[in-house]
């Protein structure tokens, strides 16, 4: 008996899959439509030396977990009122920086135009007191500039690209408009041929 009912459900069910199919595509493309890194490869060369500048911080630390802030660049830290530059440096210079984050604004007012820092020297100076430890931090940064020439003649060069590339297009471009003459000529004359051959069958069969 449970056999006689189960059988008309399943047939049901099938039917009703199956008229309810739909359909749907999924592409995927693994290729790369983009690079990972894009490189711009100069030398110092390329570079003009600005100069160096020197950024400290001095601050005290009590039981290794608080932290006073106590001068920036020889001027005295106010927490309420503060200038801060963010310089992304490689590597672990960043983590190794600490308080000394908020001298780099020197570096930036000094030479407003800089485009390269390189980090030259470091320097801790640690006093050890009761309770906790007293910090002059101190960092040297060569600045650098792009050289105006060597600017100048990569703009040159990246004209000369465009310009080449732009030609490269034109011909592009001409080949392509040959090719499509040269296809509506032979599409013609394939029609031609169909009319005259069609011509001569009609003048046979008239004979």
């Amino acid at each position: 008996m449970k056999q006689r009912i189960l059988l008309p459900i399943l047939l049901f069910v099938a039917v009703l899959g199956t008229s309810c199919v739909s359909q749907h595509n999924v592409e995927r493309n693994y290729s790369e439509f983009k690079p990972d890194q894009v490189r711009l490869y100069m030398t110092m060369d390329d570079y003009q030396y600005l100069g160096d500048v020197t950024i400290d911080v001095e601050y005290t630390t009590y039981l290794g977990i608080f932290r006073k802030i106590r001068t920036v660049n020889g001027e005295p830290y106010d927490p309420r009122f503060y200038h801060e530059t963010h310089i992304g440096f490689k590597g672990n210079i960043d983590a190794s920086l600490g308080a000394l984050h908020k001298a780099l604004y020197k570096v930036t007012e000094t030479y407003p135009n800089a485009d390269y820092i390189m980090p030259a020297s470091y320097n801790d100076v640690v006093e050890h007191m009761f309770g906790g430890r007293h910090h002059k931090r101190s960092m040297v940064v060569k600045v650098y500039a792009v050289n105006k020439e060597s600017a100048q003649k990569q703009a040159e060069a990246i004209q000369a690209a465009e310009a080449e590339k732009a030609a490269l297009q034109q011909q592009v471009n001409a080949l392509q408009q040959e090719l499509q003459n040269t296809q509506k000529e032979l599409e013609q004359a394939q029609l031609d041929a169909r009319i005259n051959a069609q011509k001569n069958n009609n003048n046979r069969s008239r004979r």
